[in-house]
């Protein structure tokens, strides 16, 4: 793992997280008319898509070759998978 990796990885997490959660904070209408102001802004839903973004950034390679060698014949789980 080198360190620009894990860099690029914060940093597509960083703003994909700003991107997805300020829409999501923009278009929440569970509080219409009553209260403008009070927003229910989810941060659980913030921290697992940004660890979620950024563990599957980082470890995407490995990720992407695992399911190529599960469907193809050379691998040992093709077995499995044809069954």
């Amino acid at each position: 793992m080198t360190k620009n990796k894990i860099i690029s990885s914060f940093a597509i997490a960083v703003f994909s997280t700003f991107f997805v959660g300020g829409i999501f904070y923009l278009t929440d209408l569970r509080f219409t008319n009553e209260t403008t102001h009070e927003r229910m802004f989810s941060w659980g839903f913030v921290t697992i898509y940004f660890i979620g973004i950024f563990i599957g950034h980082l470890f995407m390679d490995q990720i992407v070759n695992f399911f190529k060698n599960i469907f193809t014949n050379k691998s040992k789980y093709s077995k499995i998978v044809k069954k």
